[in-house]
C-alpha cells in the first residue's frame, strides 16, 4: 500500500510540476529566447508546453523575445498562435518593447502580424511614446508609417513628441512635428 501512496504521489508531484511549467513558462526558455535561439524555443513548444506562458515576473514569452531584439523567436512564437498583443504585469505589449528597445526588425514583423498599434499600457503609454522617450527614430518612423496615432497622452498628459522634446531627442522631435 505504501508503494502505491508513494507512486501516486510522485505521479501527483510531477503533473503538478508539468503544468505549472506549461503555464508559467520556465525561465530557461525564456533565456532561450532572448539569446534568439529558435530550435529552443520550438523544442519548447512542440512539447506541449504554453506558448503564452509566462516567466516568474509574468512577462509573457512573446513580449521577454520583443524585448531582446530575438527576430527568430518571435517568428517561431508567431508561427505557433502566439497572442499577438497580450501584456505583461504593467501593460506593456510586444510592440511597446521593441519601440522601447528601437527593436525595429521586431516591429515590423509584430506589425505585420496586425499588432495593436496604439495599444496603451497601464500609465497610458503607446509604441510611439516609449520609442520617442528612448530617441528610437527609425522605430518612431516606422510606427508613424504605420500610421500611429501622435495625439495620444499618457497619464501625465503627455505625447510622444513632449517626451523627444524633454529628453532632447531632436531628431525624433522634428519629425514628429513634421507629422500631419
Amino acid at each position: 500500500m505504501k508503494l502505491y501512496l508513494c507512486i501516486f504521489t510522485l505521479l501527483l508531484l510531477a503533473a503538478t510540476s508539468a503544468s505549472a511549467q506549461s503555464i508559467f513558462g520556465g525561465d530557461e526558455v525564456f533565456t532561450e529566447a532572448a539569446r534568439d535561439n529558435a530550435q529552443a524555443v520550438e523544442e519548447y513548444l512542440l512539447t506541449g508546453n504554453n506558448v503564452n506562458a509566462r516567466n516568474t515576473r509574468k512577462v509573457p514569452l512573446l513580449v521577454a523575445a520583443a524585448t531582446a531584439g530575438a527576430v527568430k523567436s518571435v517568428k517561431i512564437l508567431i508561427k505557433h498562435k502566439a497572442q499577438i498583443d497580450l501584456a505583461d504585469n504593467l501593460g506593456n505589449t510586444a510592440l511597446m518593447q521593441a519601440a522601447a528597445y528601437g527593436s525595429v526588425d521586431v516591429l515590423n514583423i509584430l506589425l505585420e502580424n496586425k499588432a495593436k498599434i496604439d495599444a496603451e499600457n497601464r500609465q497610458g503609454e503607446t509604441a510611439l511614446i516609449k520609442a520617442a522617450q528612448a530617441g528610437h527614430l527609425d522605430a518612431v518612423q516606422l510606427l508613424l508609417d504605420n500610421q500611429a496615432n501622435i495625439e495620444i497622452s499618457d497619464f501625465t498628459g503627455r505625447t510622444a513628441l513632449d517626451y523627444a522634446d524633454q529628453n532632447r531627442h531632436r531628431a525624433v522631435a522634428k519629425r514628429l512635428r513634421e507629422t500631419p
